[in-house]
């Protein structure tokens, strides 16, 4: 039987874009005189929660769109 189910490499990705962004900016935050590496982390972080949301929604398109709920890929 099909059953819809998100993609597992996506949903993977995502996890670790978005911890890496978060690594990045926890590094950048660790001196708190340098003004220009915590405004680089948090464009590193906000550039990292977007890719990571959009491989979410990647991983579940099947689910957003009725047109897509069918076995045809098999």
């Amino acid at each position: 039987m099909f059953k819809m189910r998100p993609q597992k490499g996506t949903l993977i990705t995502a996890v670790v874009v978005l911890v890496l962004g978060l690594l990045f900016f926890v590094e950048g935050h660790r001196d708190p005189g340098d003004i220009p590496a915590h405004d680089r982390s948090k464009l590193a972080l906000a550039i990292s929660v977007v890719i990571a949301g959009v491989l979410i929604i990647i991983s579940t398109g099947r689910m957003w769109f009725k047109h897509l709920w069918h076995d045809r890929y098999r």
